[in-house]
Protein backbone atom coordinates (compact mmCIF):
# COMPACT_ATOMS: atom_id res chain seq x y z
CA UNK A 1 0.00 0.00 0.00
CA UNK A 2 0.94 3.68 -0.22
CA UNK A 3 0.01 6.30 1.89
CA UNK A 4 -0.43 9.63 0.06
CA UNK A 5 0.45 12.62 1.72
CA UNK A 6 -1.81 14.02 4.37
CA UNK A 7 -3.48 17.78 2.86
CA UNK A 8 -5.41 20.23 4.51
CA UNK A 9 -8.39 22.47 2.97
CA UNK A 10 -11.49 23.72 3.49
CA UNK A 11 -10.86 23.11 6.98
CA UNK A 12 -10.82 19.57 7.61
CA UNK A 13 -7.31 17.21 7.80
CA UNK A 14 -7.81 13.88 5.23
CA UNK A 15 -5.00 11.43 4.93
CA UNK A 16 -5.24 8.85 1.79
CA UNK A 17 -3.90 4.97 2.12
CA UNK A 18 -4.62 3.10 -1.73
CA UNK A 19 -5.52 -0.36 -1.43
CA UNK A 20 -6.06 -3.13 -3.67
CA UNK A 21 -7.67 -2.19 -6.93
CA UNK A 22 -9.56 0.85 -6.61
CA UNK A 23 -9.89 0.98 -2.59
CA UNK A 24 -9.22 3.72 -0.74
CA UNK A 25 -8.98 4.20 3.06
CA UNK A 26 -9.89 7.74 4.01
CA UNK A 27 -8.64 8.61 7.40
CA UNK A 28 -10.79 12.23 7.74
CA UNK A 29 -9.90 14.94 11.19
CA UNK A 30 -12.37 17.73 11.75
CA UNK A 31 -10.37 20.43 13.97
CA UNK A 32 -12.35 21.23 17.65
CA UNK A 33 -13.21 24.36 16.51
CA UNK A 34 -15.47 23.50 14.14
CA UNK A 35 -17.29 20.53 16.23
CA UNK A 36 -18.01 23.15 18.66
CA UNK A 37 -19.78 25.55 15.98
CA UNK A 38 -21.44 22.70 14.81
CA UNK A 39 -22.86 21.45 18.52
CA UNK A 40 -23.88 24.95 19.41
CA UNK A 41 -25.89 25.46 15.92
CA UNK A 42 -27.69 21.92 16.40
CA UNK A 43 -28.54 22.70 19.97
CA UNK A 44 -30.01 26.28 19.01
CA UNK A 45 -32.00 23.83 16.15
CA UNK A 46 -33.05 21.70 19.44
CA UNK A 47 -34.08 24.51 21.43
CA UNK A 48 -36.25 26.04 18.56
CA UNK A 49 -38.10 22.64 17.28
CA UNK A 50 -38.88 21.50 21.18
CA UNK A 51 -41.22 22.63 23.88
CA UNK A 52 -41.35 21.88 27.61
CA UNK A 53 -44.25 22.89 29.88
CA UNK A 54 -42.72 26.11 31.77
CA UNK A 55 -40.58 27.47 28.90
CA UNK A 56 -41.49 29.62 26.06
CA UNK A 57 -40.75 28.28 22.94
CA UNK A 58 -36.95 29.39 21.84
CA UNK A 59 -36.37 30.31 25.45
CA UNK A 60 -35.13 27.69 27.39
CA UNK A 61 -32.40 27.88 29.00
CA UNK A 62 -29.32 26.04 27.08
CA UNK A 63 -28.69 24.03 30.44
CA UNK A 64 -32.12 22.83 30.16
CA UNK A 65 -31.53 21.47 26.75
CA UNK A 66 -27.95 19.98 27.35
CA UNK A 67 -29.68 17.96 30.51
CA UNK A 68 -33.03 16.41 28.06
CA UNK A 69 -31.67 16.72 24.74
CA UNK A 70 -27.51 16.26 25.36
CA UNK A 71 -27.47 12.53 23.63
CA UNK A 72 -29.73 13.71 20.25
CA UNK A 73 -28.16 16.90 20.16
CA UNK A 74 -24.69 14.54 19.68
CA UNK A 75 -26.07 12.20 17.32
CA UNK A 76 -27.14 15.54 15.16
CA UNK A 77 -23.94 16.65 15.42
CA UNK A 78 -22.25 13.55 14.32
CA UNK A 79 -24.49 12.53 11.59
CA UNK A 80 -23.80 16.52 10.14
CA UNK A 81 -20.07 16.25 10.60
CA UNK A 82 -19.74 13.14 8.64
CA UNK A 83 -22.28 13.94 5.83
CA UNK A 84 -20.70 17.29 5.44
CA UNK A 85 -16.82 16.18 5.42
CA UNK A 86 -16.83 13.14 3.97
CA UNK A 87 -18.30 15.08 0.73
CA UNK A 88 -15.83 17.82 1.93
CA UNK A 89 -13.00 14.95 1.82
CA UNK A 90 -13.59 13.49 -1.80
CA UNK A 91 -13.92 16.71 -3.03
CA UNK A 92 -10.60 17.27 -1.43
CA UNK A 93 -9.01 14.72 -2.55
CA UNK A 94 -10.69 15.11 -6.31
CA UNK A 95 -12.25 11.46 -5.79
CA UNK A 96 -15.27 10.14 -7.14
CA UNK A 97 -16.89 7.03 -5.20
CA UNK A 98 -17.83 4.34 -7.69
CA UNK A 99 -20.24 3.17 -4.81
CA UNK A 100 -21.06 4.03 -0.72
CA UNK A 101 -18.36 4.16 1.55
CA UNK A 102 -17.82 2.67 5.11
CA UNK A 103 -17.47 4.45 7.74
CA UNK A 104 -15.41 2.81 10.47
CA UNK A 105 -13.87 3.98 13.39
CA UNK A 106 -15.62 7.41 14.45
CA UNK A 107 -14.41 9.10 17.08
CA UNK A 108 -16.40 12.17 18.59
CA UNK A 109 -16.06 14.36 21.72
CA UNK A 110 -17.75 17.84 22.02
CA UNK A 111 -15.42 20.55 21.35
CA UNK A 112 -12.56 17.85 20.26
CA UNK A 113 -11.57 16.83 16.93
CA UNK A 114 -13.84 15.04 15.50
CA UNK A 115 -12.12 11.58 13.46
CA UNK A 116 -13.18 9.04 11.21
CA UNK A 117 -12.46 6.47 8.76
CA UNK A 118 -13.83 5.76 5.53
CA UNK A 119 -13.82 3.03 3.21
CA UNK A 120 -14.14 2.96 -0.74
CA UNK A 121 -14.08 2.38 -4.35
CA UNK A 122 -13.37 4.68 -6.32
CA UNK A 123 -13.94 5.38 -10.59
CA UNK A 124 -10.81 4.15 -12.04
CA UNK A 125 -8.34 6.00 -13.87
CA UNK A 126 -8.05 4.73 -17.55
CA UNK A 127 -5.30 6.18 -19.18
CA UNK A 128 -6.32 4.82 -23.05
CA UNK A 129 -2.52 4.49 -24.23
CA UNK A 130 -4.07 2.71 -27.11
CA UNK A 131 -6.91 3.30 -29.64
CA UNK A 132 -6.28 2.53 -32.80
CA UNK A 133 -4.27 0.63 -35.48
CA UNK A 134 -6.44 -2.38 -34.96
CA UNK A 135 -7.19 -4.61 -38.11
CA UNK A 136 -10.87 -5.61 -38.37
CA UNK A 137 -13.22 -6.72 -41.47
CA UNK A 138 -16.42 -5.85 -42.01
CA UNK A 139 -19.00 -8.73 -43.06
CA UNK A 140 -22.48 -7.73 -44.52
CA UNK A 141 -24.57 -10.50 -45.47
CA UNK A 142 -26.37 -10.17 -48.69
CA UNK A 143 -30.04 -10.89 -48.61
CA UNK A 144 -31.41 -13.92 -50.20
CA UNK A 145 -34.44 -14.64 -51.51
CA UNK A 146 -35.56 -17.20 -48.95
CA UNK A 147 -35.36 -13.79 -46.88
CA UNK A 148 -37.87 -12.13 -48.64
CA UNK A 149 -40.12 -15.30 -49.28
CA UNK A 150 -39.98 -15.62 -45.27
CA UNK A 151 -41.14 -12.06 -44.90
CA UNK A 152 -44.04 -12.30 -47.82
CA UNK A 153 -45.57 -15.58 -46.31
CA UNK A 154 -46.16 -14.04 -43.29
CA UNK A 155 -47.82 -11.22 -44.97
CA UNK A 156 -49.95 -13.78 -46.35
CA UNK A 157 -50.56 -15.37 -43.13
CA UNK A 158 -51.36 -11.67 -41.76
CA UNK A 159 -53.66 -11.71 -44.07
CA UNK A 160 -55.61 -15.30 -44.29
CA UNK A 161 -58.80 -16.69 -43.71
CA UNK A 162 -59.97 -19.29 -41.39
CA UNK A 163 -62.43 -21.71 -42.64
CA UNK A 164 -63.99 -23.98 -40.21
CA UNK A 165 -63.37 -27.64 -40.93
CA UNK A 166 -64.88 -31.02 -39.75
CA UNK A 167 -61.61 -32.90 -38.40
CA UNK A 168 -59.48 -33.21 -35.71
CA UNK A 169 -56.80 -30.61 -35.41
CA UNK A 170 -53.68 -30.30 -36.41
CA UNK A 171 -50.50 -28.18 -36.27
CA UNK A 172 -51.18 -24.60 -37.88
CA UNK A 173 -55.10 -25.10 -36.88
CA UNK A 174 -56.47 -22.12 -34.93
CA UNK A 175 -58.89 -24.50 -32.49
CA UNK A 176 -61.12 -22.98 -29.80
CA UNK A 177 -60.85 -24.60 -26.37
CA UNK A 178 -62.46 -24.68 -22.98
CA UNK A 179 -60.21 -25.53 -20.32
CA UNK A 180 -60.99 -26.46 -16.58
CA UNK A 181 -58.54 -27.38 -14.06
CA UNK A 182 -59.76 -30.71 -11.85
CA UNK A 183 -59.30 -31.09 -8.03
CA UNK A 184 -58.57 -34.88 -6.61
CA UNK A 185 -61.69 -37.23 -7.26
CA UNK A 186 -63.32 -34.26 -9.53
CA UNK A 187 -65.07 -36.26 -12.87
CA UNK A 188 -66.79 -33.15 -14.41
CA UNK A 189 -65.55 -29.25 -13.81
CA UNK A 190 -68.17 -26.45 -12.57
CA UNK A 191 -68.63 -24.38 -15.28
CA UNK A 192 -67.56 -24.18 -18.58
CA UNK A 193 -64.27 -23.45 -18.00
CA UNK A 194 -61.63 -20.97 -19.63
CA UNK A 195 -62.17 -19.85 -23.13
CA UNK A 196 -59.20 -20.11 -25.07
CA UNK A 197 -58.40 -19.72 -29.19
CA UNK A 198 -54.84 -21.52 -29.97
CA UNK A 199 -53.14 -21.87 -33.06
CA UNK A 200 -51.73 -25.32 -32.78
CA UNK A 201 -47.28 -25.32 -33.10
CA UNK A 202 -47.05 -21.98 -32.25
CA UNK A 203 -46.03 -21.91 -28.63
CA UNK A 204 -49.11 -20.38 -27.30
CA UNK A 205 -49.96 -23.64 -24.90
CA UNK A 206 -48.08 -26.27 -23.04
CA UNK A 207 -46.84 -28.74 -25.48
CA UNK A 208 -49.00 -31.35 -23.11
CA UNK A 209 -52.41 -29.44 -24.08
CA UNK A 210 -51.59 -29.18 -27.74
CA UNK A 211 -51.23 -33.22 -27.73
CA UNK A 212 -54.15 -33.45 -25.84
CA UNK A 213 -56.31 -30.95 -28.01
CA UNK A 214 -55.44 -32.99 -31.42
CA UNK A 215 -56.91 -36.19 -30.41
CA UNK A 216 -60.09 -34.26 -30.41
CA UNK A 217 -62.85 -33.54 -32.34
CA UNK A 218 -64.54 -30.49 -32.32
CA UNK A 219 -67.69 -31.29 -29.69
CA UNK A 220 -65.78 -33.69 -28.36
CA UNK A 221 -63.98 -33.40 -24.50
CA UNK A 222 -61.84 -35.64 -21.89
CA UNK A 223 -59.68 -35.24 -19.06
CA UNK A 224 -55.64 -35.21 -19.35
CA UNK A 225 -52.77 -35.76 -16.90
CA UNK A 226 -50.64 -32.31 -18.03
CA UNK A 227 -47.13 -31.88 -16.81
CA UNK A 228 -46.48 -28.08 -15.68
CA UNK A 229 -43.20 -26.30 -14.47
CA UNK A 230 -42.71 -26.73 -11.03
CA UNK A 231 -42.91 -22.53 -9.55
CA UNK A 232 -42.42 -23.67 -6.13
CA UNK A 233 -40.05 -22.38 -3.96
CA UNK A 234 -37.11 -24.18 -4.29
CA UNK A 235 -37.85 -26.22 -6.71
CA UNK A 236 -35.48 -26.64 -9.72
CA UNK A 237 -35.88 -25.39 -13.01
CA UNK A 238 -36.51 -28.92 -14.60
CA UNK A 239 -38.67 -29.50 -12.19
CA UNK A 240 -42.43 -30.50 -13.16
CA UNK A 241 -45.98 -31.44 -11.55
CA UNK A 242 -48.66 -33.16 -12.71
CA UNK A 243 -52.35 -31.86 -13.00
CA UNK A 244 -55.88 -32.98 -14.45
CA UNK A 245 -57.40 -30.61 -16.92
CA UNK A 246 -60.83 -31.33 -18.44
CA UNK A 247 -60.53 -30.35 -22.00
CA UNK A 248 -63.25 -29.04 -24.54
CA UNK A 249 -62.64 -28.50 -27.96
CA UNK A 250 -65.14 -26.07 -29.53
CA UNK A 251 -64.10 -26.00 -33.39
CA UNK A 252 -60.92 -26.51 -35.25
CA UNK A 253 -60.27 -23.95 -38.69
CA UNK A 254 -57.94 -24.45 -41.13
CA UNK A 255 -55.89 -21.19 -42.35
CA UNK A 256 -56.04 -20.38 -46.31
CA UNK A 257 -53.70 -17.87 -47.50
CA UNK A 258 -54.53 -15.72 -50.20
CA UNK A 259 -52.96 -15.62 -53.02
CA UNK A 260 -50.25 -13.00 -53.58
CA UNK A 261 -51.66 -10.23 -55.77
CA UNK A 262 -51.29 -6.42 -56.43
CA UNK A 263 -54.52 -6.10 -55.07
CA UNK A 264 -53.04 -7.77 -51.73
CA UNK A 265 -50.00 -5.83 -52.09
CA UNK A 266 -52.12 -2.37 -52.12
CA UNK A 267 -53.93 -3.61 -49.19
CA UNK A 268 -50.65 -4.14 -47.00
CA UNK A 269 -48.98 -0.66 -47.70
CA UNK A 270 -48.34 2.19 -50.56
CA UNK A 271 -47.39 -0.88 -53.24
CA UNK A 272 -49.24 -0.54 -56.52
CA UNK A 273 -47.70 -3.95 -57.65
CA UNK A 274 -45.92 -7.13 -56.02
CA UNK A 275 -42.93 -6.05 -57.05
CA UNK A 276 -43.01 -2.75 -55.08
CA UNK A 277 -43.63 -4.77 -51.88
CA UNK A 278 -41.02 -7.40 -52.90
CA UNK A 279 -38.30 -4.43 -53.46
CA UNK A 280 -39.55 -2.71 -49.99
CA UNK A 281 -39.02 -5.87 -48.13
CA UNK A 282 -35.55 -6.18 -49.41
CA UNK A 283 -34.70 -3.22 -49.02
CA UNK A 284 -35.21 -3.38 -45.17
CA UNK A 285 -33.94 -6.65 -45.03
CA UNK A 286 -30.58 -5.05 -46.45
CA UNK A 287 -30.93 -1.77 -44.01
CA UNK A 288 -31.19 -4.62 -41.28
CA UNK A 289 -28.23 -7.14 -42.48
CA UNK A 290 -25.83 -3.49 -42.54
CA UNK A 291 -26.97 -2.41 -38.99
CA UNK A 292 -26.30 -5.82 -37.37
CA UNK A 293 -22.88 -5.74 -39.64
CA UNK A 294 -21.86 -1.87 -38.14
CA UNK A 295 -22.68 -3.56 -34.52
CA UNK A 296 -20.53 -6.79 -35.60
CA UNK A 297 -18.11 -4.16 -36.25
CA UNK A 298 -18.59 -1.83 -33.04
CA UNK A 299 -18.16 -4.83 -30.98
CA UNK A 300 -15.04 -6.09 -32.56
CA UNK A 301 -13.86 -2.71 -32.47
CA UNK A 302 -14.71 -2.30 -28.82
CA UNK A 303 -13.22 -5.86 -27.77
CA UNK A 304 -9.70 -4.76 -29.38
CA UNK A 305 -9.66 -1.41 -27.37
CA UNK A 306 -10.24 -2.29 -24.35
CA UNK A 307 -7.83 -5.57 -24.47
CA UNK A 308 -5.71 -2.92 -25.67
CA UNK A 309 -6.28 -0.59 -22.32
CA UNK A 310 -6.61 -3.23 -19.59
CA UNK A 311 -7.66 -1.73 -15.81
CA UNK A 312 -9.28 -3.41 -12.76
CA UNK A 313 -13.65 -2.44 -12.53
CA UNK A 314 -14.42 -1.32 -9.26
CA UNK A 315 -16.47 -4.43 -7.24
CA UNK A 316 -18.64 -1.75 -6.38
CA UNK A 317 -19.51 -1.08 -10.30
CA UNK A 318 -20.42 -4.67 -10.68
CA UNK A 319 -22.07 -5.40 -7.44
CA UNK A 320 -24.65 -2.06 -8.80
CA UNK A 321 -24.94 -3.68 -12.27
CA UNK A 322 -25.94 -7.12 -11.05
CA UNK A 323 -28.39 -5.62 -8.75
CA UNK A 324 -29.92 -4.16 -11.42
CA UNK A 325 -30.71 -7.30 -13.71
CA UNK A 326 -32.17 -9.10 -10.38
CA UNK A 327 -35.74 -7.47 -9.90
CA UNK A 328 -36.94 -9.66 -6.82
CA UNK A 329 -33.63 -11.57 -4.87
CA UNK A 330 -35.87 -12.50 -2.07
CA UNK A 331 -38.22 -14.51 -3.85
CA UNK A 332 -35.11 -16.24 -5.29
CA UNK A 333 -33.30 -19.29 -3.68
CA UNK A 334 -29.61 -17.77 -2.18
CA UNK A 335 -28.04 -20.41 -3.26
CA UNK A 336 -29.63 -20.28 -7.06
CA UNK A 337 -28.98 -16.44 -6.99
CA UNK A 338 -25.34 -16.90 -6.00
CA UNK A 339 -25.31 -19.45 -9.36
CA UNK A 340 -26.43 -16.81 -10.91
CA UNK A 341 -24.12 -13.72 -10.11
CA UNK A 342 -21.46 -16.19 -10.75
CA UNK A 343 -22.58 -16.76 -14.45
CA UNK A 344 -23.34 -13.44 -15.39
CA UNK A 345 -20.85 -11.51 -13.48
CA UNK A 346 -18.02 -12.11 -16.38
CA UNK A 347 -20.95 -10.65 -18.56
CA UNK A 348 -21.48 -7.86 -15.94
CA UNK A 349 -17.74 -6.70 -15.95
CA UNK A 350 -17.47 -7.02 -19.14
CA UNK A 351 -20.34 -4.48 -19.88
CA UNK A 352 -19.06 -2.06 -17.90
CA UNK A 353 -15.67 -2.11 -18.75
CA UNK A 354 -16.63 -1.14 -22.64
CA UNK A 355 -19.03 1.66 -21.11
CA UNK A 356 -16.63 3.20 -18.72
CA UNK A 357 -13.81 3.16 -21.69
CA UNK A 358 -16.45 4.55 -23.93
CA UNK A 359 -17.24 7.40 -21.59
CA UNK A 360 -13.52 8.14 -21.43
CA UNK A 361 -12.85 8.85 -24.85
CA UNK A 362 -16.01 10.86 -25.14
CA UNK A 363 -14.94 12.90 -21.93
CA UNK A 364 -10.80 13.08 -23.42
CA UNK A 365 -11.87 13.70 -27.12
CA UNK A 366 -14.35 16.08 -26.15
CA UNK A 367 -17.66 14.49 -28.21
CA UNK A 368 -20.32 15.38 -26.08
CA UNK A 369 -23.28 16.80 -28.05
CA UNK A 370 -23.29 20.19 -28.03
CA UNK A 371 -26.79 22.68 -28.12
CA UNK A 372 -26.17 23.12 -32.21
CA UNK A 373 -25.94 19.11 -32.40
CA UNK A 374 -28.68 18.28 -30.53
CA UNK A 375 -30.63 20.93 -32.75
CA UNK A 376 -29.36 19.82 -36.11
CA UNK A 377 -30.70 15.99 -34.46
CA UNK A 378 -34.41 17.28 -33.70
CA UNK A 379 -35.03 19.36 -37.20
CA UNK A 380 -33.48 15.86 -38.89
CA UNK A 381 -36.12 13.70 -36.66
CA UNK A 382 -39.20 16.26 -36.81
CA UNK A 383 -38.57 16.08 -41.00
CA UNK A 384 -38.65 12.75 -41.25
CA UNK A 385 -41.51 12.18 -38.81
CA UNK A 386 -43.67 15.74 -40.71
CA UNK A 387 -43.93 17.21 -37.50
CA UNK A 388 -42.93 20.66 -35.92
CA UNK A 389 -39.39 20.47 -34.80
CA UNK A 390 -40.22 22.79 -31.50
CA UNK A 391 -43.26 20.45 -30.76
CA UNK A 392 -40.51 17.17 -30.90
CA UNK A 393 -38.27 18.95 -28.80
CA UNK A 394 -41.01 19.20 -26.00
CA UNK A 395 -42.43 15.82 -26.35
CA UNK A 396 -38.34 14.56 -26.08
CA UNK A 397 -38.07 16.98 -23.14
CA UNK A 398 -41.49 15.74 -21.50
CA UNK A 399 -40.39 12.04 -22.00
CA UNK A 400 -36.51 12.38 -20.05
CA UNK A 401 -35.60 11.58 -23.80
CA UNK A 402 -33.18 14.57 -24.62
CA UNK A 403 -30.06 13.26 -22.61
CA UNK A 404 -30.22 9.97 -24.36
CA UNK A 405 -30.36 11.63 -27.67
CA UNK A 406 -27.60 13.68 -26.79
CA UNK A 407 -25.45 10.36 -25.45
CA UNK A 408 -26.35 8.62 -28.46
CA UNK A 409 -24.62 11.57 -30.62
CA UNK A 410 -21.94 11.62 -28.81
CA UNK A 411 -21.65 7.59 -28.65
CA UNK A 412 -21.94 7.70 -32.66
CA UNK A 413 -18.74 10.55 -32.74
CA UNK A 414 -16.70 7.98 -30.55
CA UNK A 415 -17.07 4.96 -33.02
CA UNK A 416 -16.51 7.04 -36.16
CA UNK A 417 -13.49 8.50 -34.53
CA UNK A 418 -12.42 4.87 -33.56
CA UNK A 419 -13.01 3.55 -37.08
CA UNK A 420 -11.14 6.36 -38.03
CA UNK A 421 -8.04 4.99 -36.10
CA UNK A 422 -8.23 1.64 -37.12
CA UNK A 423 -7.96 -0.23 -41.02
CA UNK A 424 -11.41 -1.48 -41.58
CA UNK A 425 -11.74 -3.66 -44.64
Amino acid sequence: MAVDQTSRSSGIEVSVVEGQGWIRMLTVTVPGDRVARTRTAEAARVSRARRIKGFRKGKIPASVIEQRFGPEIDERVQQRLLDEAYKEALDQEDLTPAGPGRITDVKYGPSEPFVFQAELEVMPNIRLDRLGGFQIARSTEEVTDEEVQQILGRVLEEHADWNQVDRTAATGDRVSVHISPLADGEDRPEGEGTAYQIILGAGQALEDVEKAIVTLAAGEDGIFDVEFPDESEGAEPSAAVSRRLHVGLESVEERELPELTDELAAAVGPFETVADLERTVREDLERHHETESENKLRAELMTAVVEANPFVVPHALIDRYMASMFQSPDATDPEELDRMREALAPHAERQIREQLVLDRIIEREGFAATPEDLDAEIEEIATRRGVHPGKLRRELAREGSLDSLGRNLAVEKAFGYLKDQSEIS
